[in-house]
């Protein structure tokens, strides 16, 4: 696409200064520097005058034509190089004047003096040209944008942008300011809806999806320029509709799966047109803006999926928990209402009239039994909503074991018919944890088993070191095992298969466990019974990660209502 060129006043001076270097170039190396260092032109002067005059005639013609000449880029050069050869010029000269002064049989011939000054001519010319290109662009060219310090600085910025409104930000408020131009607008295409940044942009009265401007940028054209283009008026509709909004350049954003939009740009705050050199730069931004805003889009994308997935996750764990309440008021219902209705009738005997000392000793005791009934279902439920978080220190895992097993054994609850061997290695590593809490899974689990064998049995309880500085706690029983339906419950909040209970036993288990940064497990043995599987680390915290607290010991009451309803356990 060609590049229109007109002629600010500030763009004629540009054209006028090159144009002038053009009409004194040919003099300057047919003419003046041959006659100076060789003593006779290349060109006669006449001939070169007349070459420079008909370049610099051609020069202005050619550039409204074809629009090919980047003015900013030929004053930079026209000046650098003209300033560079008139230094070298004087440098020529004050050596040729120097050597003068020497005495006659002392002074070079002119081929040596020639060949002496292209020598420091290397040495010198590579500084010289880097000084005078720095003082052209430092006073000169000063109000030009420095491209290079653009590319590596706004496209880095542009490239990491993922946030859709730190890009939006980026682009039209800081880029404007780095390129020297007016502003700097947006258009997202999403489907057959469009989105004008800045917010308060708007131009257009039709469906831009559908328009001539977005068919042709989507079929390959790169940039338009906002001017009216010859026998295509619907395209020149469009384009001074973005002109009138203040834009002067177009650039489509095709985008990936999806066409992105449009990068408009406006007009040069020093009112000059575009030059080829702007074109090109503006064509590398827009190709990282393309890529940045397909980046931000997918990114905007995922977050809406992940804040849908979130509610949908809310409504499934209020489901639950309303379901866990329903069950819970069930299980409350059937636990409390017999022992109620004991204390309640045995209350209503002594009251209706005096009764033996006997039976009033044998309904008292039914009343404290039944109260402690209720005592147990409220310890339960207690124990599950307060699990503390585990106070960790070394423990010797043998020694907890044996303790645990002799004080079991002494107890009377205890079922007599029941032995209990331990099986250990010989060297177990101390590890850190709870020994309470242990010591309450280790109990659960115990009982359970014994509860199952009224008639006696063997429990066997075992403990070594595994890989990966794990210890592995296996407890077996000879009991008649669990249904494979059952096994799949048994760490469900209420679930229980007994008579008496309410199913809170093996969920604090797992509670406690996991509060280790451990695992269990339940397993039906091959030769009848049931295994449990306890794997502890050796140092949880290190494991959890250093410093890391289990719980929040400040917001105890909020934890112990969040674990109580919720699904984790």
């Amino acid at each position: 696409m060609r590049i229109p060129v007109t002629f600010c006043r500030d763009n004629l001076n540009k054209f006028i200064l090159s144009g002038t270097w053009f009409g004194i170039m040919p003099f300057l190396f047919f003419s003046l520097l041959p006659e100076l260092a060789l003593d006779h032109p290349l060109l006669p002067w006449p001939g070169s005058l007349f070459l420079g005059l008909f370049l610099s005639l051609v020069l202005l013609p050619l550039a409204q034509k074809y629009g090919t000449i980047d003015l900013d880029r030929l004053l930079n050069s026209s000046l650098t190089y003209s300033l560079l050869v008139t230094a070298l010029l004087g440098l020529f000269m004050l050596s040729r004047s120097a050597s003068r002064l020497l005495p006659p049989d002392s002074q070079p011939d002119a081929n040596e003096a020639i060949f002496y000054f292209l020598l420091a001519t290397v040495l010198v010319v590579r500084p010289l040209l880097d000084l005078i290109q720095f003082a052209v662009a430092r006073f000169v060219l000063r109000k030009q944008p420095d491209y290079q310090a653009l590319l590596c600085d706004i496209s880095s910025r542009i490239a990491s942008a993922l946030y859709l409104p730190d890009l939006l930000q980026l682009l039209t408020t800081e880029l404007p300011e780095r390129l020297m131009i007016t502003n700097v607008g947006l258009m997202i295409m999403d489907e057959k809806r469009s989105r004008l940044y800045p917010e308060n942009l708007r131009f257009g009265s039709s469906l831009w999806s559908e328009s001539r401007l977005i068919s042709l940028l989507r079929n390959g054209n790169q940039y338009f320029f906002c001017r009216p283009v010859p026998r295509d008026p619907q395209l020149s509709l469009e384009l001074m509709e973005i002109r009138k909004a203040g834009f002067s350049l177009v650039y489509g954003l095709p985008g990936g799966s999806r066409y992105g939009g449009m990068l408009l740009l406006g007009s040069r705050r020093d009112s000059a047109p575009y030059t080829r050199r702007d074109v090109q730069v503006f064509s590398t931004l827009a190709n990282q803006v393309n890529v940045a805003l397909e980046n931000a889009l997918n990114y905007e994308t995922l977050a809406e999926s992940k804040e849908q997935l979130q509610m949908v996750y809310d409504k499934l764990v209020q489901a639950e928990k309303m379901a866990a309440l329903g069950e819970l008021t069930t299980v409350l219902a059937h636990e409390l209402k017999n022992p109620l209705g004991i204390i309640r009738g045995s209350a209503q005997y002594l009251a209706s009239s005096p009764r033996s000392v006997e039976m009033q000793q044998e309904l008292l005791h039914y009343i404290i039994d039944e109260v402690d009934t209720l005592n147990l279902v409220i310890s339960n439920l207690l124990g599950l909503a307060r699990q503390k978080p585990p106070h960790f220190r070394q423990i010797d895992l043998r020694r907890e074991l044996t303790t645990f097993i002799c004080q079991w054994q002494q107890s009377t609850d205890h079922n007599r018919d029941v032995d209990i061997i331990l099986s250990t290695t010989e060297y177990l590593p101390v590890m850190y944890a709870d020994s309470r809490q242990l010591r309450q899974v280790l109990l659960n689990c115990v009982l359970n088993s014994e509860e199952v064998m009224p008639d006696g049995g063997v429990i066997k309880i075992s403990a070594r070191e595994q890989a990966g500085e794990q210890i592995e706690i296996i407890l077996t029983d000879t009991g008649p095992g669990i249904t494979e339906e059952d096994l799949k419950l048994v760490f469900r909040k209420f679930f229980t298969t007994k008579t008496k209970g309410m199913g809170l036993g093996l969920p604090v288990c797992r509670q406690i466990i996991r509060s280790h940064n451990g695992s269990i497990q339940l397993l039906n043995r091959r030769g009848g019974g049931v295994k449990v599987v306890i794997r502890l680390p050796l140092r949880p915290l290190v494991t959890v990660g250093h410093g890391q607290e289990i719980d929040t010991a400040a917001d105890k009451t909020k934890t112990a209502m969040r674990k109580l309803w919720s699904s984790e356990y």
